[in-house]
């Protein structure tokens, strides 16, 4: 490559990795290696680890696992480190308490169920799997010693949780220190150049930069990422907590918990953990803007794509439409306004213009359409050049539902159809 590629191509890069990202740090060392990487077309070897507490991941694990997969596509090596020892330790980060201990026949068992559920997501045959088992239960004690000579205790006080709970009297165990330092170690047996995590992990990643140059290696870069709310809006996503959805949850279970979630977060979602694009993203954004928009609109639409990326587009048709059969009667007002047409036969944007008369242009009427804002009986309607049949009578009327408005049309013989 020459220089003028290499730097478009980095260019390009840079671009896909720091969408979604919090902070990389420190980005002038990265932006290097990545030029080092694109240059001599070595793979950055980028680390993430998982301690498997809990038998299932859910939506805020996969927030890690789509930028591994970015990491992948373009051309980089990831390295998934199963934590089956840091796990046995327990992650304090966040932590007002010292966690439960697991034993580690309860460790094993998680972590069996862990590993295909990451590659719903990471490209199994990219993706390298480090257990840190294997190097932590052949270290000798004196190697342990070693490690810990590396970190004082004064810089592991700056930590924003042992801080408080040092300072509030709370008590902090001796092994909890060791957790920043055992992650640390994993990144220098496997020689990481880039290690990601979420917000509040900081602390441990830019640990692991100490210890790498302490064992005479490269320091790594770090990436930071979002934490997602759970279904309740306001706490982390945790299983512990049960504001979360599974990606090994059932269709229904997935759609109804997705439908469960403040309008708030839809945009937040759409963004973190699914494959819609950047300007996909952006068009729900805008969407939501509109106050003739339902959100709810928006919600199915999230439920529906989430069902769709781990059981397929069936499973998301079908669990969409259980939804709808067990939840639409209910949305719909006793009182709405009526509009009385001739039975025919008629495209379906002109009898939503004839259901709200003066409130929509045709150009408006049809963007309403691909926006999925448009219900006729409970289902939508995305296409404004469908052709539907009005019958006579009430019992066949087709009720318009447009955001929060609702309307009705009735084929009534001898009314004007332009009325």
């Amino acid at each position: 490559m020459n220089e003028s590629t290499i730097r478009a191509e980095v260019a390009r890069q840079l671009e896909t990795i720091r969408a979604g990202t919090e902070e990389i740090l420190p980005e002038a060392e990265f932006v290097r290696k990545l030029e080092r990487a694109v240059s001599t077309g070595t793979p950055l070897r980028v680390k993430q680890g998982f301690d498997p507490t809990a038998p299932d991941i859910h939506l805020g694990h996969t927030i890690g696992l789509r930028k591994l997969r970015a990491f992948q596509d373009l051309g980089h090596q990831v390295v998934l480190i199963v934590g089956s020892y840091t796990a046995l330790v327990g992650d304090p980060s966040g932590r007002s308490a010292t966690r439960p201990r697991l034993t580690e026949e309860e460790v094993r068992a998680n972590a069996d169920t862990y590993l295909d559920q990451f590659f719903k997501v990471v490209d199994r045959e990219r993706t390298e799997v480090r257990w840190n088992g294997d190097w932590f239960s052949e270290m000798k004690f004196t190697e342990i010693l070693q490690l810990a000579s590396r970190f004082t205790v004064a810089r592991m006080l700056e930590r924003d949780d042992f801080e408080k709970r040092y300072r509030a009297g709370e008590p902090i165990s001796v092994h909890e220190f060791l957790y920043p330092l055992m992650q640390a170690y994993d990144s220098v047996v496997i020689q990481a150049d880039v290690e990601i995590g979420a917000t509040e992990q900081k602390f441990n990643l830019l640990a692991g930069r100490d210890i790498q140059v302490a064992y005479g290696q490269e320091p790594q870069a770090i990436l930071t990422l979002p934490v997602l709310e759970g279904l309740d809006g306001v706490r982390r996503m945790s299983k512990s907590l049960g504001n979360y959805i599974g990606v090994a949850d059932a269709p229904t279970e997935i759609f109804g918990k997705t439908m469960s979630l403040p309008d708030k977060l839809i945009v937040r979602y759409y963004r973190l953990v699914t494959d819609a694009n950047a300007a996909e993203c952006d068009e729900v954004e805008q969407a939501l803007r509109d106050p003739d928009v339902n959100p709810m609109t928006w919600k199915k639409s999230l439920a529906h794509r989430l069902v769709r990326m781990y059981h397929g587009v069936g499973e998301a048709d079908t669990a969409r439409q259980a939804f709808e059969k067990q939840f639409s009667r209910r949305e719909t007002p006793s009182e709405m306004p009526v509009e009385r047409v001739a039975p025919g036969k008629f495209r379906v944007r002109a009898l939503m213009m004839l259901a709200f008369p003066k409130q929509y242009t045709g150009t408006a009427a049809g963007a309403l359409f691909k926006q999925g804002a448009v219900y006729v009986n409970g289902e939508r309607v995305t296409d404004p050049g469908v052709e539907m049949t009005l019958e006579e009578g009430e019992e066949a009327a087709l009720v318009f539902k447009v955001g929060r408005k609702y309307a009705k049309v009735v084929g009534t013989p001898g009314a004007d159809p332009a009325a």
